[in-house]
């Protein structure tokens, strides 16, 4: 069978949302109790309840034509929740959220898909990821019960995620393009008249040169330290230190102390082991595999030290933020029981995360979005791991390399005041990140820096570190492995010589 040309595809799409849009032009009427759901972030105790549908449960991974085949076991749909807003802006503004959500979710999947990674084994999971976000986003829409007004109000943003779904099953890049163009121009009125108002979270473009954007002209956190970036001084904790606080340094080895090999149940055993996992999204968990290898055989490790590589690709901050039952969760705890771990075994965690979708907020409130969905990572840890005693974090490597939307610069060096600034608030008493029974309910483990993983492209940083463009995937965001063996490297140095984590990592001295 013929493909039909790209530019008719583009005709056919606008045709039929422009149909859609004449016939939404009339007021949404509603009687009072008439209420729109929105989606939300998802909660312990409320998940999605999705209409009965022909659709697979599971996004499967369907290799195409110059493609790595794909042999990841398929995502299960993630839970999209639904709530009730009251009106008819309520409800505009949760499709605009929609809209943009999707938006992003495509213009990864364009990246990961422009720029495959057969070496990586965590490229065919993310690709399924974002896919699998895409479909959830369009079933949630399809399970609200609304007026005929509203179905016409919602019409245009439906065809379009459908049709971006459909791509994004297909793996076809060139019909992702095609629905991206059209999914950045619904639009659904003003709110309460007949005006279509474009959606203003559309980001405009980060301008990406990839390997000639050799700087970026920002100084490290490190280095920083009084000077300002835009309004605030840089060091790695208050201060404009690059070392945690007295107090807080004497919580962390009170905290590294109490660190112990465990049995299964949780219970002190001298038989029994410490587990250490890494959270976060591709990059993370492709670093901790070279980790993992330094360290296991590094003859100073202690031997009831058992690392899990706990990391996922396409799993961003928002997508473990928003919902504490995400399949996340159920796939690391089996890597745990794959090495001989339990839950109530877990006491140390390495976590570097990153935003996913759309990010056009300025400064700061950019890296405050990522601050906020780490601490709930954070406290989610604290909960799914009750013996859990200290978290470390590392912000990005170098993005000014990035061919994509994921992640690029200024994103990247941001990234580093979203941890500062989540440390900080921990040791400004906080009361959602104690970590301290004394002072309440635990809500947390203890927070501090793993190494701080940012230089300015070629530019050295005081201690030397660079980054080159050929230490990285083609993609210019990912690391390849000469950028994994080197944050791998600086790990294994963090955990050798730190004063917290030398205490559990290293064996008897």
């Amino acid at each position: 069978m013929n493909k039909i040309p790209r530019f008719l595809r583009q005709l056919l799409l606008f045709m039929a949302i422009g149909w859609l849009l004449v016939a939404c032009q009339q007021d949404l009427f509603m009687e009072e109790t008439t209420v729109f759901p929105r989606i939300s972030a998802a909660t312990a105790t409320t998940t999605a309840t999705l209409p009965p549908t022909g659709t697979a449960t599971a996004v499967p991974i369907t290799p195409t034509t110059n493609l790595p085949e794909l042999t990841l076991t398929p995502v299960p749909l993630p839970a999209v929740t639904l709530e009730q807003p009251q009106g008819r802006a309520a409800f505009i503004s949760q499709l605009r959220q929609v809209q943009t959500e999707v938006i992003g979710l495509v213009q990864t999947q364009q990246q990961l898909l422009t720029f495959p990674r057969p070496d990586d084994p965590e490229w065919a999971g993310d690709v399924a990821v974002q896919a699998a976000f895409i479909q959830a986003n369009r079933l949630a829409l399809e399970s609200l019960t609304l007026p005929a007004a509203g179905e016409n109000l919602m019409g245009p943003l439906l065809t379009a995620v459908q049709t971006c779904e459909d791509a994004a099953l297909a793996e076809d890049v060139a019909a992702l393009a095609d629905c991206l163009v059209v999914l950045e121009v619904v639009s659904f009125g003003n709110g309460g008249g007949n005006t279509a108002v474009a959606n203003p979270n559309v980001v405009t473009p980060i301008p990406l040169v990839g390997c000639s954007q050799t700087s970026v002209g920002f100084t490290p956190l490190t280095d920083l330290g009084a000077d300002l970036y835009q309004g605030q001084t840089g060091g790695l904790y208050p201060a404009d230190q690059n070392t945690p606080p007295a107090a807080h340094l004497a919580a962390g080895l009170a905290q590294a102390q109490a660190i112990q090999p465990l049995a299964a149940d949780g219970t002190p055993a001298s038989d029994g082991k410490i587990g250490f996992i890494s959270v976060g999204m591709s990059n993370a968990a492709l670093e901790f595999n070279s980790f993992l290898r330094l360290a296991n055989d590094d003859p100073t490790k202690n031997d009831a030290v058992v690392i899990v590589n706990g990391a996922q690709g396409g799993w961003t901050s928002n997508k473990l933020a928003e919902n504490p039952n995400a399949e996340y969760w159920q796939v690391l705890d089996e890597r745990l029981a794959d090495n001989g771990l339990t839950p109530a075994q877990v006491q140390v965690v390495w976590l570097k995360e990153a935003r996913g979708g759309v990010k056009n907020e300025p400064f700061p409130q950019e890296p405050q979005i990522l601050q906020a969905q780490l601490q709930s990572i954070v406290q989610l840890v604290q909960a799914r791991y009750p013996n859990v005693k200290i978290v470390y974090l590392s912000s990005r490597i170098y993005g000014g390399y990035a061919t994509g939307p994921l992640n690029p610069e200024p994103i990247a060096y941001h990234s580093g005041f979203a941890v500062k600034w989540l440390i900080e608030a921990q040791i400004n008493g906080e009361p959602q990140l104690n970590y301290d029974p004394v002072q309440g309910e635990v809500t947390a483990p203890w927070l501090a820096w793993g190494p701080y993983l940012w230089a300015d492209g070629l530019t050295p940083r005081s201690d030397g570190l660079t980054w080159a463009c050929d230490e990285f995937a083609d993609d210019g965001t990912h690391p390849g492995d000469p950028a994994r063996d080197k944050v791998a490297a600086m790990l294994l140095d963090f955990f050798q010589t730190d004063e917290t984590a030398r205490l559990w990592f290293l064996g008897a001295e």
